[in-house]
């Protein structure tokens, strides 16, 4: 119950600083989401992989000693001799936590106001997808999109714009797609399928950022610059 009030109030205090500066109604650069860097940052998140269903993937979370996190592990494909009909074979993945309950509900991301989505990693050469689940209408949808990395083994920032993300239902695109609900977002992760042997891929943070010309979707509006001779001129008046 402690930690139900506790939550409340972080809620309550986040949401009176907003009112308090306008933030909610004026230009951003950045949404800090979440960070990777200690042992308490895991506690936010789950792992798992077709083990847990009687495949033989398996993953797991480390702090590594530049810390950051690390999700590694090794998939296999193929499954053991005697499975049952509900075992799957070649997948892992790690995504964020719901965050707890408060007194006004359930805390989401509101990421309407930002163009990407954007990720600080180190990964191999496996093809990994980023995930998202927002508040909508069938549990198992998630919106997925493709984690490029141009140098493997190198640390990058990969900025994904929010509008390219695909919805997909169990593996599967939905068609007809509809408009992510961008207000909502409830959890980040990751994930890799049907690519047999280790993986390792390292996190430093997830953040909904814009660049100094966007503002979400559109174009950043700016005042245009006065010259130095009409600011003084005006400033005499």
């Amino acid at each position: 119950m402690l930690g139900f009030w506790r939550r409340s109030y972080e809620v309550l205090k986040t949401e009176s600083v907003k009112a308090v500066k306008g933030t909610a109604l004026t230009w951003q650069k950045e949404l800090p989401m979440l960070q990777l860097n200690t042992k308490e940052d895991l506690q936010k998140w789950v792992v798992g992989s077709d083990k847990d269903i009687g495949g033989n993937s398996d993953a797991k979370l480390e702090i590594t000693p530049e810390n950051v996190c690390r999700f590694y592990g090794n998939v296999c494909k193929d499954l053991p001799p005697i499975a049952s009909e509900q075992a799957a074979s070649g997948y892992a993945g790690m995504r964020s936590k719901v965050r707890g309950l408060t007194v006004f509900g359930t805390p989401n991301w509101d990421t309407s106001m930002f163009r990407f989505l954007a990720l600080r990693v180190r990964g191999d050469n496996k093809k990994y997808f980023v995930n998202m689940q927002t508040e909508g209408v069938h549990p198992a949808d998630l919106w997925q999109h493709r984690l490029f990395l141009r140098n493997p083994g190198q640390w990058e920032v990969v900025m994904i714009p929010f509008r390219d993300f695909i919805l997909t239902r169990k593996g599967i695109i939905l068609e007809p797609q509809i408009e992510m609900n961008r207000e909502k977002v409830k959890t980040v992760g990751f994930s890799l399928l049907a690519q047999s042997g280790p993986f390792s891929l390292e996190i430093d943070y997830i953040t909904a950022i814009n660049t100094e010309e966007t503002e979400g979707d559109w174009p950043r509006i700016t005042k245009p610059k006065k010259d130095k001779e009409k600011a003084q001129i005006e400033a005499a008046l």
